[in-house]
């Protein structure tokens, strides 16, 4: 596209909880502009708009002469036929995670953007964590030796379904909590180390509002190594405070938090060595930086974003692989829904030692 003027992006669904940041991303980049705003619910659509000087469109409106991009930012039930109303319109997409309420409906989007040539993102934010950065630099370096072992955490807090249980105990939207927020997570475990060659999983349910796993863990098999991966829909830390990698070889082992973004590495000592700065002492700090850096997390995926239209750059996760990753969940779950592990008899008895 040509620099003849900012890029006029039309955010087409604006409920998703992601939907201001992106907007707030989007709305203070120097080289694009929010050019209209759609939602099912127009008083959605007008309050969404008026925040951000823009004007209320309808889907009729949508086109290459009036907008140059549209960003899919509404809820997962709406995302495939939100997209598909933009591609067929002409446009590229920005897709808020997870795209679509399964795997297939996220290829079919894929697969029609790419028959009329046409860019996709995904909104997987914190895949642009200094963290993550740290880990494939690491990984790619060769310093931690024969990688053995990965380990991988996330989590929804407690706390959130308290404040948005209205969208994580909807069972029309979200498929469940390792699927709506692990899907981060599972973005991150396969932009490291790639796609699993075998997975198992188990869960367990039953907490409260949620109509889905309270908590999950799952095995992935690579070659030469596994990886854990452990989700919570019920914990006491706040937003992504929790949430690590572990990479575990032979010469180091690399340790980090996504954000406030932490990292260290450890060579065969009592002492690890930050490879980010010390994380801040005070609550009060803590809070304030992991603010600051989700805002720098969206500003990097939404100026990608930018720099991919413009042609400098490629998309670091396009819609077929996000639809591989809503895969790789989905066979997590069939493995946790066929339940095959043996249970442990509770008449076992106990070796003596």
């Amino acid at each position: 596209m040509l620099d003849t003027h900012p890029l006029r992006l039309a955010f087409v669904g604006v409920t998703h909880p992601h939907a201001h940041a992106w907007a707030t991303a989007a709305h203070e980049h120097d080289d694009a502009v929010i050019s209209g705003v759609f939602d099912p619910d127009p008083d959605a659509a007008r309050r969404f708009a008026n925040q951000y000087s823009a004007q209320v469109i309808g889907l009729e409106d949508l086109g290459p002469g009036k907008h140059d991009a549209a960003v899919i930012d509404g809820r997962n039930d709406q995302a495939r036929w939100l997209s598909l109303a933009a591609v067929g319109a002409g446009l590229p997409l920005f897709i808020e995670k997870t795209g679509g309420m399964n795997a297939a409906e996220l290829q079919e989007v894929a697969n029609k953007s790419a028959a009329a040539g046409l860019a996709t993102q995904m909104g997987y934010f914190l895949r642009y964590s200094d963290a993550v950065a740290q880990a494939q630099n690491v990984l790619s370096s060769g310093s931690l030796g024969t990688l053995t072992l990965a380990r991988f955490h996330c989590a929804i807090p407690d706390q959130a379904w308290s404040t948005m249980g209205h969208w994580f105990s909807d069972p029309g939207n979200v498929v469940g909590g390792f699927m709506e927020a692990g899907c981060h997570m599972v973005d991150i475990v396969r932009h490291l180390l790639g796609q699993p060659t075998a997975v198992t999983a188990r869960a367990s349910s039953g907490h409260g509002i949620n109509h889905a796993e309270s908590s999950l863990a799952a095995c992935l098999e690579y070659e030469g190594h596994i990886a854990s991966l452990d989700f919570t829909a019920h914990e006491a830390n706040t937003w992504n405070e929790n949430w690590s990698i572990e990479l575990h070889g032979t010469a180091a082992t690399f340790k980090a938090g996504l954000t406030p973004a932490w990292a260290q590495v450890n060579h065969g000592t009592y002492l690890s060595s930050d490879l980010l700065n010390p994380l801040p002492f005070t609550e009060e700090e803590r809070a304030e930086s992991a603010r600051q850096e989700n805002a720098l997390f969206m500003r990097r995926g939404m100026n990608l974003f930018v720099r991919t239209l413009r042609g400098r750059a490629a998309p670091a996760v396009d819609a077929a692989d996000g639809a591989s990753t809503l895969r790789l969940i989905e066979e997590i779950y069939a493995s946790a829904a066929a339940d095959t592990t043996p249970s442990l008899s509770r008449s076992t008895p106990v070796l003596n030692r």
